[in-house]
């Protein structure tokens, strides 16, 4: 994989922050979604998972492979990743839009990972915001 050059690094960033309050939103459905320990607040390994996936995948269309697998699989997180498999899939598929506007294969590659990368580090980000949030609820204290 060829790196990015700094200017089309910059455009992958710009696109994430630009689009950050909508992947926010993604985040607080993860919150919603998948449960916390609330004793330690440990966070589900299910978010840990996908933000492990995204960080090192070498192809882009193997997040949008753990996403469906994780949907079809016989277990008891598979409810859960139905519930946002499909808006985490649409999102994907809008980086995935967004690169495509490059013409060079390698570079489009690229720049999907770097647009991944930062968009699991937006919705991991405010899901661990949500727990801590929670964390202070005087009920939890």
């Amino acid at each position: 994989m060829i790196p990015l050059s700094p200017e089309h690094a910059k455009q992958a960033d710009l696109y994430v922050d630009r689009q950050h309050e909508h992947y926010q939103r993604m985040g607080q459905r993860l919150f919603e979604t998948f449960n916390y320990d609330r004793n330690s607040g440990r966070i589900n390994t299910q978010i840990r998972n996908l933000q492990q996936i995204v960080c090192s995948a070498p192809r882009f269309a193997d997040i949008e492979d753990f996403v469906k697998n994780q949907m079809g699989r016989d277990t008891s997180s598979a409810k859960q990743w139905r519930q946002v498999g499909d808006g985490i899939l649409k999102e994907l598929q809008a980086l995935r839009k967004r690169a495509a506007e490059y013409d060079d294969q390698e570079l489009q590659l690229a720049f999907r990972l770097r647009l991944a990368r930062g968009w699991v580090r937006a919705v991991v980000s405010e899901y661990l915001y949500r727990i801590a949030l929670d964390q202070m609820e005087p009920s939890h204290v």
